[in-house]
């Protein structure tokens, strides 16, 4: 038999590389990411919608230039008066155009002052900017009594007409009767509560009591109203009487403090009295002037009435009944 002769091949070994798992992931996201625009652009991307999308985009071009809507991070850059300054200006923000009614006041919710605010030399200027930080919170947290006012006004309405109430009126009604307790429980008694405060009236207890943005209480604390608390947290007063043990109470935003200060004129007994006022004046159809109402205010400060002749010649002599029927920009938030 003859013998077939083999012929071995020379075989080369290659090396098998490990797989690169950075590589593959990158791989996969791209791949993900394509597959999802080719969806959205197919799905959005159409002729019949570039219409409006372009009317949006104007739309919001025009709010930015006109001053409605505005882009900020309250805090992240807003590290020095001038920048809050320049913040405002960037917004056309105008008080003598806001006392005249020739604009309404710009959506801008300062969280906190900088630090350097009470190194401001010039008095115009820093007055002009304490009313102008202020102003706009007043605003908002008016804005939110009145909208919870109407809501109940609406569920009195019903109730009047013999209407069934909806489980959210229930729900909302349940909910204002516990913040806003009275003896009755009885709506109108709750209405005299819930209502607005005077902005005049806030403005000039805001000035007397940090001194135009002076207080350490409004700068480290976030205090505008200088409000007393018991419960051991809360900044110590340097001249405090003997005998006292409060401490001022400290607020994570000005807002709150603003808020707050709401809250206890529309809640606590002390001021039962400026409510009546308030009733009073809504009934004959007169706006909230801060120098009236501020004489039903003899329990908010231990000066009693030296400090109500105080406050309403703050009101008087910088004008902030002007303030009193401003509003603010519409909200174009989505």
């Amino acid at each position: 038999m003859k013998k077939v002769e083999r012929k071995h091949k020379n075989i080369k070994i290659v090396p098998t590389k490990k797989p690169n798992l950075l590589a593959g992931f990158w791989h996969f996201l791209i791949h993900q990411l394509d597959v999802r625009w080719n969806f959205l652009s197919r799905k959005f991307l159409k002729s019949e919608f570039i219409p409006v999308y372009i009317a949006i985009l104007i739309f919001i071009i025009i709010a930015i230039i006109s001053g409605t809507m505005v882009f900020y991070d309250t805090n992240s850059h807003i590290t020095s008066y001038r920048k809050m300054q320049q913040l405002f200006l960037d917004s056309g923000y105008d008080l003598e155009k806001i006392r005249n009614k020739e604009m309404d006041v710009p959506r801008i919710f300062i969280k906190s002052l900088p630090d350097d605010f009470n190194m401001i030399e010039s008095p115009k200027e820093k007055k002009d900017l304490f009313i102008k930080f202020l102003l706009p919170l007043i605003l908002k947290k008016n804005e939110e009594l009145k909208i919870s006012r109407e809501k109940l006004l609406k569920i009195q309405e019903k109730i009047e007409q013999n209407k069934k109430l909806s489980d959210y009126d229930k729900s909302f009604l349940d909910y204002v009767q516990q913040e806003y307790k009275t003896e009755t429980g009885d709506i109108k008694d709750i209405l005299v509560k819930l209502d607005e405060i005077s902005v005049s009236m806030a403005l000039g207890q805001a000035i007397q009591e940090t001194g135009w943005g002076e207080s350490r209480f409004l700068i480290k604390g976030n205090s505008i109203f200088a409000e007393w608390t018991w419960g051991g947290e809360g900044m110590l007063p340097r001249a405090r009487k003997i005998g006292l043990i409060h401490r001022i109470k400290t607020f994570p935003t000005l807002y709150d403090s603003v808020s707050s200060y709401a809250n206890n004129l529309n809640r606590t007994r002390y001021y039962a009295g400026f409510r009546r006022m308030r009733a009073r004046l809504r009934e004959q159809g007169k706006p909230l002037f801060g120098r009236w109402l501020m004489s039903s205010m003899v329990h908010y400060s231990t000066e009693k009435d030296r400090y109500i002749l105080d406050v309403k010649r703050i009101i008087r002599d910088n004008h902030l009944d002007d303030f009193n029927e401003v509003k603010l920009q519409p909200d174009t938030s989505p």
